[in-house]
């Protein structure tokens, strides 16, 4: 089914689907960017590198409110790679309303579909669309399936899970480092501490080597590969179905993740998490400004993507920061 306006004017090319999932259905990446083209260039470079875009039928760059230079980017990016069928939603920029239409409108678009979404900010491995899509396969007879997701450092559910289930020994470091044990509170110190962010990424930095050793010790653990929970979590990389979406209204809620969350707690719609992959993910926008101060980002680039950092590389952090200097200014100055 081709999407209704064009992926920003491009024609859209056709092509055989990869055969991932037993369903007929299309099987649609949904890429949700706003204004961080640095985050968004790592993101698809990634997502390149892994061979996720001849998994899907469709891959839809939700557009919320991007500016002139993210949306030339798009526009040659995907006039490059002719081979992918390409879509754009726009949304208005707002936040949580802009994410929830541009979704809402994807799916209206590619009704009767599987979805999956990352934010611009999420770095995923190699394999990553596959394993995703044989997890959907795995429960999608269900008729209460919610919301499917890898293991996540930056995320309070998925770092509680890594340190408690599978790599105990980093415990007593975290706690050393932080004054308590990981919290699951999903609004709690891993959500709003940059600290902890920039130490749990680090700790998984090499994300082909962390998804070799996080399945090893999944294997030696004896835990299965996929363990089923209903709690809120934060759902920047997800898998979920047209079902689940009419399950809710037909339509995603307005508060995206607050109101998405709260809806299958309350209706005990079970999330399914592949313990199998470990997937990065940059900041939290209460953590940003700080992480912005680091040299996190072209560290995932250059540890995950060597040889293609661009010359301007040690250069980014400091730009960044003096992108902060008058909102520095303006707080110091009590403005």
């Amino acid at each position: 089914m081709p999407g209704e306006g064009g992926a920003l004017g491009m024609s859209k090319t056709d092509v055989t689907p990869f055969e991932v999932t037993r369903s007929a259905r299309q099987r649609v990446l949904m890429i949700l960017t706003h204004d961080r083209l640095d985050c968004l260039r790592l993101c698809l470079d990634m997502l390149e590198r892994a061979e996720a875009f001849s998994c899907f039928d469709r891959v839809v760059l939700l557009l919320n409110g991007v500016p002139p230079r993210l949306r030339r980017f798009v526009v040659r990016y995907m006039a490059a790679r002719p081979q992918v069928a390409w879509d754009t939603v726009e949304g208005d920029g707002t936040r949580p309303e802009g994410i929830c239409h541009v979704q809402n409108e994807c799916i209206r678009r590619y009704p009767d579909s599987v979805y999956v979404k990352v934010d611009e900010d999420v770095f995923v491995p190699r394999g990553w669309a596959k394993r995703m899509l044989e997890t959907y396969d795995q429960y999608s007879s269900r008729g209460d399936l919610a919301l499917i997701t890898p293991l996540i450092p930056n995320n309070a559910f998925g770092l509680h899970r890594l340190l408690n289930e599978f790599y105990p020994e980093a415990l007593p470091e975290f706690e050393q480092r932080f004054g308590a044990p990981p919290s699951v509170e999903p609004k709690g110190a891993t959500w709003q501490s940059p600290y902890i962010a920039e130490w749990a990424t680090r700790r998984f930095l090499d994300i082909e080597a962390a998804n070799a050793e996080q399945r090893r010790r999944l294997k030696a653990s004896g835990h299965p590969r996929w363990h089923e929970f209903c709690q809120y979590f934060s759902i920047g990389c997800i898998c979920y179905d047209y079902e689940h979406v009419q399950r809710m209204g037909g339509r995603l809620p307005p508060r995206d993740e607050p109101d998405w969350c709260a809806w299958f707690e309350e209706n005990q719609q079970p999330c399914i998490l592949d313990q199998s992959q470990i997937v990065l993910h940059y900041a939290f926008f209460v953590q940003q400004e700080w992480l912005d101060r680091s040299a996190l980002l072209e560290d995932i680039r250059r540890v995950n993507l060597p040889g293609t950092s661009p010359w301007t590389a040690p250069l980014m952090r400091w730009v960044r920061l003096a992108k902060q200097l008058p909102g520095i200014m303006r707080r110091r100055l009590g403005k």
